[in-house]
């Protein structure tokens, strides 16, 4: 049989790039870069290039299962769906539709019937148990827009084709792509935009693969990265701010100057542990580009200081007047979800007063209705949790504290899990519900449609035939509303609909104004960045940027005690993206030559003088402890580390998951966010991993 190529997007994460899948018949043989699509223009990344792989991998779920007396058993949908909605039904009777928990992961938001079918359950139950990974990896950027205009979640991103200077912080976008906008084809992003004059400076405490693109890179002490932006933003207000946009389009600047005020060149360099020169280069090049773009990822959203972090780095932009205009940074409003139609009100000065878990009352609040997932043992063990229903998330890997929480997972008496493979999480699953994989399905661009880099969206037809017995997600939870008595979807038969008919309902039912026939024939829709509606709305609503929100305000004066200017005097863990799989996605997936030659692994990656200093030799196996737990993995050296810092990869099982190092009884007061970067560690040698003492390095223990 000849060979066919059919045109889909990625969907591995949010930067959708445009890939072309080779067929023979229902098998995928290849998949490559689309060179022809508009905005990722000829990339992907190997992640995208081993679709084939994931899609055909020998241990893929395919049919529905339930447990039976302790047992995992196949099932058929009827039977799987009566016993699901029958044991849901009786929890909401007893317990308040609170009883019915939700977790949506990276899995759920990327696929459009997925999203559009959790947050119908959602909105239909009534249920306030909501969780998602915001609460792991970005909460910071949701408090800080809250507070700082108004509108929470919204996030800033680099006006690439005309920003002068832009800085990446405790972001590696050549890897990860971004976190909340995506830089599509990032090496080649970087390449342009330095040809076009753009300087780009990296803050981080590791030499990343982005840093070696740019043109300047700052290595701080892990969590002193508010110091750098408290720093500049004192010398701006002193000669170098644009005062008139400041006092046309924000409010509260003599606070801000007051929080920022300690941080002097000399008090700055040393907390940070960097030379002084650094930062007033940086200044210097700041004040000569005068517009600007400051762009972060989960090493500045997952450390302590990152609901301040996040708040001082808008605060730069918007003294700059850089935020919301051209040359500097801009947020999207989405072509489906188009936040600028939305009639939005206001949070108020101190945010929205949302309520939390019970179970942990007065020590954080909701955060865009959901509450926060360090809560989610607590409720259990309360009876306030007791089913949960999982989209596209594998909770064993990205929740923290993991062995209390995987414990907690175990007592509930629904765990109904979506997904296209077996994870630990499916593993003490009530409920396995296997959903089309990407290839499988119709689709598109929805909430994440906020992602690219200009205004767009775009749709793709399935590749292939669905494998086994494996349901669109949307009709899954069309069929449970049905033992419900809940219609998830009015006007929506989910007897008789398909994939492009739920893409068109979605459409139909979306602030946007385009129509499933416009979509579908041009496959990828785009438009220039709407540069300007957040500040209209700012200046309308809100009465300007809010430079000084008193909660952030707050947690800056706060961290003053934990502003050692001798350094932590222990290691310090970092979190890391890999190259060939995301999050726990993919992990399993060899791939060809160069990639299996090329494959992650779960190490411990050390400076290697910190290294030397332990006594470890690079592949020996160690444990790595917190107060919180321990893991066990193999020593990598590398030298692109900060001396005194240790990077462990995320998204792996067993005794090899970093949250197992994680908590979750001590949360931030305004997110409920955990720890998961800037942690105290100490390193341990195995007695059967090697064959010498340890030493007497301050670094580890007997």
């Amino acid at each position: 049989m000849a060979l066919t190529e059919k045109k889909s997007f990625c969907r591995i994460c949010g930067s959708a790039c445009g890939i072309v899948v080779e067929l023979d018949g229902e098998q995928v043989v290849k998949v490559r870069a689309d060179v022809d699509h508009p905005i990722t223009r000829g990339y992907t990344c190997p992640k995208g290039r081993a679709l084939d792989q994931h899609h055909h991998q020998p241990n893929r779920l395919e049919y529905p299962m339930m447990r039976v007396d302790g047992v995992m058993q196949r099932a058929s949908w009827d039977e799987v769906l009566d016993d699901l909605g029958g044991k849901l039904k009786r929890i909401i009777e007893e317990s308040g539709p609170r009883g019915v928990g939700t977790f949506i992961g990276g899995g759920g938001y990327l696929e459009a019937g997925s999203f559009l079918s959790q947050r119908s359950f959602i909105k239909n139950v009534g249920t306030p148990s909501q969780y998602s990974d915001m609460t792991i990896d970005s909460v910071a950027k949701v408090i800080s827009a809250e507070l700082v205009c108004g509108i929470p979640g919204l996030s800033s991103r680099v006006d690439v084709e005309r920003c002068k200077l832009a800085i990446f912080m405790g972001t590696n976008p050549v890897i990860s792509h971004g976190q909340s906008w995506t830089l599509c084809s990032p090496t080649a992003a970087m390449r342009d935009m330095r040809a076009r004059g753009t300087e780009i400076w990296v803050v981080d405490p590791r030499a990343t693969e982005t840093a070696a693109r740019a043109n300047h890179h700052i290595q701080p002490r892990p969590g002193t990265d508010y110091v750098i932006m408290g720093y500049l933003i004192r010398e701006l207000l002193r000669d170098g701010a644009d005062q008139q946009f400041i006092a046309e389009h924000s409010q509260g600047v003599e606070g801000l100057r007051s929080a920022v005020e300690r941080f002097t060149l000399d008090h700055a360099s040393a907390l940070c542990g960097i030379d002084p020169q650094q930062l007033t280069d940086l200044l210097a090049a700041i004040r000569k580009a005068g517009r600007i773009a400051v762009d972060t990822g989960t090493g500045i959203t997952m450390q302590r200081a990152g609901n301040v972090t996040q708040w001082l780095s808008w605060a730069l932009m918007i003294i700059t007047g850089s935020m919301d205009r051209e040359g500097g940074s801009w947020i999207s409003p989405g072509r489906l979800t188009r936040m600028d139609k939305m009639d939005i009100p206001p949070a108020p000065e101190n945010g929205w007063n949302l309520p939390g878990p019970e179970s942990r009352a007065g020590e954080a609040r909701g955060i865009v209705g959901e509450y926060f997932c360090a809560a989610i043992p607590d409720e259990i063990a309360a009876k306030h949790l007791r089913s949960m229903i999982v989209w596209g998330g594998n909770l064993e890997t990205c929740l923290p504290d993991t062995t209390r929480m995987y414990a907690a997972l175990k007592d509930l008496e629904v765990l109904a899990v979506f997904d296209v493979r077996p994870t630990r999480t499916t593993d003490i699953a009530s409920h396995i519900l296997p959903v089309k994989d990407q290839l499988e399905r119709a689709d598109m661009t929805y909430v994440t449609d906020t992602y690219f880099p200009m205004i767009a969206t775009q749709y793709t037809p399935a590749m292939v035939k669905p494998v086994g017995e494996r349901r669109s997600t949307w009709w899954i939870i069309g069929q449970l509303g049905k033992r419900l008595g809940i219609d998830f979807y009015p006007g929506l038969d989910v007897d008789t609909a398909d994939d492009d008919d739920v893409i068109r309902y979605i459409l139909d039912t979306s602030l946007g104004d385009l129509t499933y026939e416009e979509l579908t024939s041009e496959r990828v829709v785009t438009q220039p960045p709407d540069i300007g509606w957040v500040q209209r709305y700012v200046d309308e609503k809100v009465g300007g940027w809010r430079l000084s929100p008193p909660p952030l305000a707050d947690q800056l004066e706060r961290l003053k005690t934990h502003e050692n200017v001798d350094g932590p005097g222990s290691l310090v863990l970092i979190p890391r993206r890999e190259k060939y799989h995301e999050n726990s996605k993919m992990i399993e997936i060899e791939g060809a030559p160069p990639t299996k030659a090329m494959r992650n692994k779960p190490y411990v990656f050390l400076n290697p003088a910190d290294a030397e200093e332990a006594g470890f030799a690079e592949g020996e196996k160690i444990e790595v402890r917190s107060v919180n737990g321990w893991i066990r993995r193999e020593v990598k050296y590398d030298a692109t580390l900060r001396k005194g810092v240790v990077n462990v990869p995320h998204g792996w099982s067993y005794e090899m998951n970093v949250n197992r190092l994680t908590g979750s009884r001590e949360v931030d007061n305004l997110t409920g966010m955990v720890r998961y970067s800037g942690l105290e560690v100490t390193l341990h040698p195995l007695p059967d991993a090697r064959s010498q003492a340890a030493g007497s390095s301050p670094f580890v223990e007997a």
